[in-house]
């Protein structure tokens, strides 16, 4: 009976280690996370010996047009399905502020999405990603690995609102797994995206590129800050069916082959109105109708992150 119960033990044992594939991470969930804790330890600790990069000094950095990169060049050999997802995974750097609150007096780590593009740590991300939170109050620049790892941002390279893309430089130990801009790309291209929508850690998605399009980003309010006689920029937006949400902003669109063809930059909920209840003498002689929703999720095209960096 003994070696009965041993054996079934055993058995449990070894079904919990094969849930997933070796170097599959099994992430954490809810508030509080050990994750999260640990990322805040290391943000304090590195705050401490002013290694972080404060917001204010990102902000005016912003204000930097180009920088000079040696960019890899595309992949055209297709991966697998996990090796697709391997690369998304490494190359994904989590950016966002390391702040404190004005509203509670909390220190809080804000976090979105963004993907190395050199191995010596360049990243590119959202500008809307490396602007100070809503509720900030005082605060720091900060990047993360997806092993948790906190990086120390140490300058802004370039940014440009309009079109809603921006090179950061963290400093990491280690060399970084860049992804290579890609640009051959059409409607009807598989697209895959990993990223952390909604809070949810490592989300894996996967759609088609539905259309290219170009409307301007900039706000009415922010245009009218520009220069008289200087347009605000109209970038290029690439939709696709591929699933994210807030907390996914920054992060990489791949094709088949891992290069990055876009990131993440904006949802647009489209709702049509519903259709009112026919009437005839006070009494309805048809029933509502419900208005019908579709959901475009629009990434900013890889050519503008190649637009910030000028050509050898």
């Amino acid at each position: 009976m003994k070696r009965v119960c041993i054996l079934l033990f055993t058995l449990a044992a070894a079904s919990v280690v094969m849930a997933q594939a070796p170097g599959v991470p099994v992430y954490v969930e809810g508030r509080g996370s050990r994750q999260n804790a640990a990322l805040m330890e290391q943000a304090k600790k590195l705050q401490g010996e002013s290694a972080l990069l404060p917001m204010s000094k990102a902000g005016e950095q912003s204000k930097r047009t180009h920088c000079d990169l040696v960019l890899p060049p595309a992949d055209t050999q297709p991966l697998a399905p996990r090796e697709r997802w391997q690369r998304a995974r490494m190359s994904h750097i989590r950016v966002g502020a390391y702040f404190l609150c004005s509203k509670c007096d909390r220190w809080h780590l804000d976090l979105a999405g963004g993907y190395a593009i050199t191995a010596d740590g360049a990243v590119a991300t959202c500008a809307h990603v490396i602007a100070p939170p809503a509720n900030f109050k005082e605060g720091w620049l900060v990047a993360a690995t997806e092993d948790d790892a906190l990086l120390p941002v140490t300058e802004v390279l370039a940014c440009n609102n309009g079109t809603d893309s921006a090179i950061i430089r963290v400093k990491s130990e280690k060399p970084l797994t860049p992804l290579p801009l890609g640009f051959d790309v059409s409607p009807g291209d598989a697209v895959w995206c990993f990223s952390d929508p909604s809070g949810k850690r490592g989300y894996f998605s996967e759609g088609i590129v539905s259309r290219f399009v170009k409307r301007p980003f900039m706000r009415k309010k922010e245009a009218e800050k520009l220069p008289e006689g200087v347009e605000a920029p109209v970038p290029v937006w690439l939709e696709t069916t591929t699933d994210w949400a807030p907390g996914s902003s920054g992060s990489a669109l791949i094709d088949q082959f891992g290069n990055a063809v876009g990131h993440v930059s904006e949802i647009q909920s489209v709702v049509e109105q519903p259709l009112p209840a026919r009437r005839k003498g006070g009494a309805a002689t048809t029933a509502p109708q419900l208005g019908t929703q579709i959901i475009f999720h629009q990434a900013i095209a890889a050519v503008e992150v190649r637009a910030l960096v000028r050509k050898p």
